[in-house]
């Protein structure tokens, strides 16, 4: 009774902690950017880079390489960054889940994941749980909406047989009614939201004892039995973000947030010894055995083993040959081509450098000195290739200077000239861009006779979005 009844608190106090982030979210406007559009060599696909930019916060972004299958009309990224995950009790596979959907990944024998389920990344709903089934060779999937406060619980089935090409594997969904299977998965730690957060040990207990000052805990041993000693402070004034014990109650793993950063540590019941392991925070932990583990940290996937012997990142996904030339690289300079002290000057030098076919954007600046509009335009990987480029504006009489971009959130969020990409004669794909203070973009598909189709639609939650 006791356990049902923290088990719900704790997914109470969650469901307010992820509906407090979406509300604060919403708040704010997500939106994304494609560019370097790429054609598969039998032109049955369409690979492109998309920049998701949030404008919470600005100077983060996440950059993924996507892909569009024609004829399954599906879209998959193919360098996901996980978040949570979840093995099933059987150990063979694992489900972990991105800004972009749901990934299979099969552990025996270990190869890379196969994404089951996509999810634009700026939807409105998140991922509140999701899981194996023990029959029905299914999942489930709880998709939390933080506008109505609802869960809904959602079934699918598994793709049979061998998982292996991206985009070729996608889970169907299964009526309610037909399910009659628990779930079949690992005990998982994930962030600690709840009281009291406190791990048994074989001989002892780890528990985050709150400090005076809000905000605050120490992290305090507590051995059991009748001989027991005096409990031990091994941490002050932390923050925790995960507990967790192997299944013998051995050893334990956690991660705090600490005055110097995130930090993760493992003690080791047999020794006594408490250690740090980590400067990064682990976000989502699975136990394999008793020594091996699989984790999700600021470095990706992993699987580790207590002693390090093991340390493996899973998450280097291979690339199709055909996307290599996508890069994920940022461009580091740009050319600023005037400075004037209104925007109606500045728009005039913008105007002129349309009329030659190159966009510009027009962005405020101010300090002691002056204030004005700076004109810049342009995305360069080195300076070399900024100069190059600046001789074609120097011969219609522009001056220019060469500039690092230090505004990648405004860089992005401009005006755009549209990207085109030929696969033959008669096939042509095009990234249109559409400015209205936030940037649109989208990706359509032209063929000879036939009108044009929206094969990548936007994502945003740009409020009160017009028509293209």
């Amino acid at each position: 009774m006791a356990k049902n009844i923290i088990k719900q608190v704790r997914w109470w106090l969650l469901a307010i902690v992820i509906w407090a982030g979406a509300w604060a979210q919403d708040e704010f406007v997500q939106f994304t950017y494609y560019d370097q559009l790429t054609w598969s060599p039998d032109g049955k696909q369409l690979a492109f880079r998309c920049i998701l930019l949030d404008e919470s916060q600005p100077e983060r972004f996440k950059i993924h390489i996507l892909v569009k299958d024609l004829a399954l009309d599906r879209l998959v990224c193919l360098n996901p960054q996980p978040e949570q995950l979840v093995v099933a009790q059987d150990k063979k596979q694992l489900i972990f889940s991105s800004s972009f959907g749901l990934y299979l990944m099969s552990l025996k024998p270990l190869s890379p994941p196969v994404q089951i389920y996509f999810r634009d990344p700026t939807s409105k709903w998140y991922f509140q749980e999701f899981g194996f089934l023990k029959k029905d060779n299914g999942i489930y999937i709880d998709r939390f909406e933080p506008g109505t406060g609802q869960t809904m619980r959602h079934y699918f089935s598994l793709p049979t047989g061998q998982i292996a090409a991206a985009g070729s594997s996608w889970v169907e969904p299964i009526a309610k009614e037909r399910i009659r299977s628990s779930t079949f998965n690992l005990r998982e730690a994930a962030m600690s939201t709840s009281e009291p957060r406190a791990m048994k040990l074989k001989k002892a207990t780890l528990q985050f004892v709150s400090r005076a000052e809000p905000g605050g805990y120490d992290l305090v041993l507590q051995p059991s039995g009748l001989r027991a000693q005096a409990a031990t402070v091994l941490l002050k004034n932390v923050r925790p973000r995960l507990l967790s014990t192997n299944p013998r109650q051995s050893d334990a793993i956690l991660s705090v947030l600490s005055s110097t950063g995130n930090l993760t540590f493992h003690y080791a019941m047999s020794s006594g010894k408490f250690s740090a392991i980590d400067s990064s925070r682990y976000y989502a932990l699975a136990w394999l055995d008793e020594d091996r583990y699989l984790c999700i940290t600021d470095q990706g996937l992993m699987l580790r083993s207590l002693d390090r012997s093991l340390d493996q990142k899973l998450n280097d996904w291979p690339m199709p040959s055909w996307c290599h030339s996508i890069s994920l690289a940022l461009p580091q300079y740009e050319l600023q081509v005037g400075f004037e002290p209104d925007r109606p000057a500045a728009e005039k030098i913008a105007a002129r450098l349309a009329k030659l076919g190159y966009f510009a954007r027009i962005k405020y600046f101010q300090d002691e000195k002056k204030s004005g509009y700076r004109i810049r335009l342009g995305g360069f990987s080195t300076k070399i290739e900024a100069q190059q480029f600046a001789s074609q504006l120097k011969r219609h009489g522009f001056k220019y200077w060469i500039v690092p971009i230090d505004d990648w959130y405004d860089y992005f969020n401009a005006e755009h000239a549209g990207e085109h990409r030929r696969y033959d004669e008669s096939t042509e794909a095009i990234i249109e861009y559409k400015f209205d203070r936030y940037l649109r973009s989208r990706i359509v598909l032209k063929r000879p006779g036939q009108p044009a189709r929206v094969i990548v639609d936007e994502m945003n939650n740009i409020p009160d979005r017009g028509n293209w």
